[in-house]
């Protein structure tokens, strides 16, 4: 596995406009979980099992054909995130807050008239809505003494490759967003013969990251549902969803202990920004075998996305013989390329009952099927699209998603609660060894209900584990490993509802 971590470190960097893309980016899109209402939030997101939400456009829009009436809803919401990070041995946390809205919609409920109620049917119910899938906000910071390695080893074995580095030219131009700007700043050098020194003394260097995360995924959605002799319902949709993602990752290595001859400290600052749209298509159908029993089934389509990378690297080298910073910067990158998300697949159960409901929701998922499409013919990036959907196809696999929720009623009031649980999408060959993987979401909320007028509440957290390899080294050569950093993070939020039926 280590080998491998190093091969894909090095290929990446023959394909420079898509040197943004890794399994890593596959894992962030193929994950993704619906808010929606602050009422299908409360409950863990089991609204889709009850019907008459306008959450279920993107989840089984067999659910809209629930609705008695015209719906209009708004959800905002604040989100607090709270991390912990483990470096080197050294513990360290962060905090950030947001804003976002989570849901906007309407519901059409168009009834036949009354002459026409012998009609099984109940008439045609539309779902037009806006959601969040999925949040990237994350911070980051941690710092601790690396006694084996540096960033500039990694360059180092980029530099190394006397197959493709053959001149002191190519050392200064072929790596363009790392290992040359380095090189031109004289974090490394190299001798006539063609041997390569770093100014780090291959580590002994204080390493601090900041790691910044914004965005998310984000899905319109127009859905279509009617019911048949109150007992089954039919729905499909088609989504529209939209990615936005910015990562910013800085490392800053510090001589503390007079290690490296005449360099006090660099930097390497790595932006990216990713954009994308795409579409994907939802069928659902709910089902009354008895009175006050629901049983759901439905599926959602592989996405297709069209997505953009921005990307840019910038360094910074304080000499102790210089009173100026040496600054480098690479070109700006941009690649384009396409992604495929993973198929859905969703059957629960509710019974309703006029003190409230119960609902329980199971839902499968592949993330071994997302895949890349680079938009290039040549032979290095078929390679390197081969080898990054192989990488995919090995390091993923199914995961499960258990989902469960309660409702009680009492007169104008509701109060509720949920649980969400999700296993690794890890395949078990690949999982991380140090750390679990699965995801609990707790969550509860209120409610108050008038003759037009609603309004919720709901809090949620979800907390999360995941590793940090800051950069890849061939172990075998340096006979050290990559410190890893172990990354808790804690989403809490609270969400709010304001609906007006017609």
């Amino acid at each position: 596995m280590k080998n491998l971590i190093v091969i894909f470190g090095l290929l990446a960097i023959f394909i420079l406009k898509a040197s943004a893309q890794t399994d890593i980016d596959a894992l962030r899109y193929a994950t993704p979980s619906l808010q929606g209402t602050a009422r299908n939030i409360g409950v863990g997101n089991t609204m889709s099992v009850v019907g008459a939400d306008i959450s279920a456009t993107h989840s089984n829009p067999a659910g809209l054909a629930k609705f008695s009436s015209t719906e209009i809803t708004l959800s905002p919401g604040i989100s607090f995130y709270k991390s912990n990070s483990n470096y080197l041995g050294n513990n360290t946390n962060d905090s950030k807050v947001k804003f976002q809205v989570s849901n906007f919609g309407v519901a059409i409920a168009n009834r036949y008239k009354k002459e026409n109620e012998t009609k099984k049917w109940n008439g045609l119910k539309v779902g037009i809505s806006f959601a969040r899938l999925a949040n990237f906000n994350e911070k980051y910071y941690f710092k601790g003494f690396n006694d084996k390695n540096s960033l500039l080893n990694n360059y180092y074995d980029k530099l190394s490759d006397n197959t493709f580095i053959t001149s002191e030219e190519d050392a200064k131009t072929k790596y363009p967003f790392d290992a040359s700007i380095a090189y031109q700043l004289d974090l490394l050098s190299s001798d006539s013969v063609g041997n390569i020194f770093t100014a780090t003394n291959n580590g002994n260097m204080l390493q601090e990251y900041t790691i910044q995360k914004t965005g998310g995924m984000d899905e319109f959605a127009i859905g279509f549902a009617s019911e048949y002799d109150s007992k089954f319902s039919i729905g499909a949709s088609i989504g529209i969803p939209f990615i936005n993602y910015t990562e910013r990752i800085k490392l800053i290595e510090t001589d503390t202990r007079d290690s490296a001859f005449n360099l006090n400290s660099f930097s390497n600052e790595t932006y990216l920004k990713t954009r994308g749209t795409g579409f994907n298509v939802k069928i659902g159908v709910l089902y009354s075998p008895i009175k006050n029993l629901k049983l759901s089934l439905a599926f959602q389509t592989p996405g297709f996305m069209f997505m953009k990378d921005d990307y840019k690297t910038t360094m910074e080298a304080d000499y102790a013989n210089r009173t100026d910073i040496l600054i480098g910067e690479s070109p700006d990158g941009r690649s384009t390329y396409k992604y495929v998300q993973p198929w859905r697949l969703s059957a629960g159960a509710s019974y309703v009952h006029k003190v409230g409901f119960v609902a329980v929701e199971y839902e499968l998922s592949d993330a071994q099927v997302s895949k890349f499409k680079l938009n290039q013919t040549d032979a290095s990036a078929r390679d390197y699209e081969n080898f990054l959907n192989a990488q995919i196809k090995n390091k993923y696999g199914l995961f499960h998603t258990i989902k469960a929720g309660v409702e009680f009623k009492i007169q104008k009031f509701r109060m509720r609660a949920g649980i969400q649980y999700r296993t690794s999408p890890f395949d078990k060959n690949a999982a991380p060894t140090t750390i679990n993987t699965d995801v609990i979401t707790y969550s509860g909320g209120l409610g108050y209900r008038m003759e037009h007028f609603f309004v919720d509440i709901a809090y949620t957290q979800t907390n999360t584990k995941e590793l940090f390899i800051p950069y890849s080294i061939n172990e075998s050569f340096w006979k050290s490993a990559v410190p890893v950093a172990t990354l808790k993070i804690k989403k809490p939020a609270i969400f709010f509802t304001v609906g007006y039926k017609l």
